[in-house]
């Protein structure tokens, strides 16, 4: 629409405050573009601190993924003062969560563990021959295990992409319904945005494949753990990765 104000997916997750030019503003097409492309995927490009010598009247066009803890180490706290979620989003995830405070918990202290399981997409022929990989089974229960063993009581709140699955798997561990300490709940039919928003609201994470996993865990800052199989080992993706670069050094990493 003609003079309306270019926006963003993020915009509906985010309250993003920066300055929004309109699509025939003259501004837009006269201003010089500088255009950074990054070829590899789960990896830092030291090339990008060439960016501060770019003059001020340019636009930076970045190119690529830019999925590294390095990248935002530096500039965490500004990054988390600029992403703000919006208030609707706020408000759904917390509505969420305090429906769901397990039956008998109500007053008493347990730690929230945010679980996000990537399925779908990563499933395609197409995915998994370049290197996506999904956790397994075996993986999600050592993960969930670990929490198990070092809290007194613990609720794990589940978000993905296919939750049936996730629903079956939790359900075929017999061992969680001797468990009064344990709770598992599922976040169903709320948008990406509230997902990660409810992710973002527990005190540590569970992540499996995928950078939606990996901001969950980056809002969050406490313990997490991460699939040690994505992406696949030996495969284009992973040879075009530097997982130390992309795993911050005191995530933990579990075989499944």
């Amino acid at each position: 629409m003609r003079g309306s104000a270019w926006t963003s997916p993020l915009d509906r997750v985010f309250d993003v405050d920066i300055k929004r030019l309109s699509a025939d503003d003259d501004t837009a097409t006269r201003c010089p573009l500088h255009r950074f492309r990054h070829q590899l995927v789960y990896a830092y490009n030291p090339r990008v601190m060439s960016l501060v010598h770019v003059p001020s009247n340019r636009s930076v066009l970045l190119v690529g993924s830019f999925a590294s803890w390095k990248y935002t180490q530096p500039v965490a706290e500004r990054l988390r003062d600029v992403l703000r979620f919006r208030g609707d989003v706020l408000q759904s995830a917390s509505a969420f969560l305090s429906v769901n405070v397990p039956p008998g918990w109500t007053g008493l202290s347990f730690v929230r563990v945010g679980v996000h399981v990537r399925r779908g997409d990563f499933l395609r022929r197409r995915s998994i021959r370049k290197g996506f990989a999904t956790a397994t089974p075996r993986y999600l229960r050592r993960a969930l295990g670990y929490f198990v063993r070092r809290f007194a009581r613990v609720q794990f709140v589940v978000a993905s992409n296919d939750v049936p699955w996730c629903r079956r798997l939790v359900e075929a561990w017999t061992w969680w319904d001797r468990n009064t300490t344990v709770n598992v709940s599922f976040s169903e039919g709320h948008s990406a945005g509230t997902d990660l928003a409810i992710l973002a609201a527990c005190n540590h994470t569970v992540i499996t494949a995928g950078t939606f996993s990996w901001w969950a865990a980056w809002f969050v800052d406490g313990i997490t753990t991460y699939y040690a199989g994505f992406p696949r080992p030996g495969s284009s993706l992973s040879n075009r990765s530097h997982l130390d670069e992309y795993y911050p050094p005191n995530w933990i990493g579990i075989n499944g």
